[in-house]
């Protein structure tokens, strides 16, 4: 009878559970909206958060952020790009910082759809896309399949490297058990994961707290285990080979301190798209654009530029 009783029990708390992990409560981040100066771009799956920098210049770079990045995180990096004579426009991803957070799969494709709204929302035939860890796997598989649309590839940190043992990605796979965990304990897991992102964490407690300023907002924990379970930001290798099949200058930006994925996958990459390049960074980890500016902003604009590098704006592989 007990073990009926526990039984029964847990049923009722897996479906509380899970009704509570699909409420959501958006009037803090409809006034936070409000608040922004922000553009939005309406879609059939919601609005996204973007802003254009340098409108007068005529080249353009779309800078698309991490699966935990936002806006804000390319703040770092956008008026030396301005500077160098380019249009830079940086968006939200669906789900994160201020952009609508779509009660759907959120697969690759559907990011990918995103950036070509945004794309032809600021009116570029050509682009030159950088990509911050998933943002990297975005810009890859779009330049994959529109070519004619991108210019150049610059992935700063780059996500989609498997390890040889993922235990995590088994765990969020199981129906509800996933939502749970990620409703009660996401922040618990995630937190540790973007102070990881840096190699001196403490001397960017700003990018810390502004995201877990987004990542409170309604929406934000479901859509991030959606992306974890629908799109291959832990493994893209078959995704980096169609790459390597195609004639687009990238370049690799690394730090050689990254635990998220490894300074030792640049020889994968190199392998698997010959004609890459890679620029390895000293005392950086995995958000490297915020952690060395300097150095990450001196090897996109050289390689966006076609101008040669200094030995000491990063090591070139």
């Amino acid at each position: 009878m007990k073990k009926r009783y526990w039984a029964a029990g847990m049923i009722v708390i897996i479906i509380v559970g899970t009704l509570d992990y699909y409420y959501e409560d958006y009037s803090r981040f409809m006034s936070a909206r409000e608040m922004s100066n922000a553009r939005y771009l309406k879609s059939e799956l919601g609005s996204t958060r973007y802003q254009i920098y340098g409108e007068n210049n005529q080249k353009t770079i779309i800078l698309i952020p991490a699966s935990n990045g936002y806006v804000e995180q390319w703040d770092p990096n956008v008026a030396p790009l301005v500077n160098a004579g380019y249009k830079v426009v940086v968006y939200d991803l669906f789900g994160r910082g201020l952009s609508s957070r779509p009660d759907v799969d959120l697969t690759l494709s559907v990011f990918t759809e995103q950036l070509d709204s945004v794309i032809r929302e600021v009116g570029a035939d050509r682009v030159s896309l950088i990509g911050s860890s998933f943002g990297g796997i975005i810009a890859a598989e779009y330049a994959s399949n529109k070519q004619e649309k991108v210019t150049k590839l610059v992935f700063v940190g780059p996500a989609g490297w498997p390890s040889k043992v993922n235990y995590a990605q088994k765990i969020i796979n199981i129906p509800i058990l996933g939502e749970l965990i990620f409703k009660y304990f996401g922040e618990i897991i995630l937190k540790p994961r973007v102070e990881g992102y840096f190699y001196q964490e403490k001397e960017h407690r700003w990018a810390i707290d502004m995201w877990q300023k987004f990542s409170q907002y309604p929406g934000f924990m479901r859509t991030y285990l959606s992306t974890l379970r629908h799109s291959p930001v832990l493994d893209y290798t078959e995704g980096w080979k169609a790459l390597g099949d195609t004639t687009i200058k990238t370049l690799f930006i690394w730090g050689k301190q990254d635990i998220s994925f490894d300074f030792g996958n640049s020889e994968k990459a190199m392998t698997l798209i010959p004609s890459t390049k890679v620029v390895a960074i000293d005392n950086a980890a995995h958000w490297l654009n915020i952690e060395q500016p300097k150095q990450v902003n001196n090897a996109m604009i050289s390689f966006l530029n076609d101008e040669p590098r200094k030995v000491s704006e990063g090591s070139e592989l």
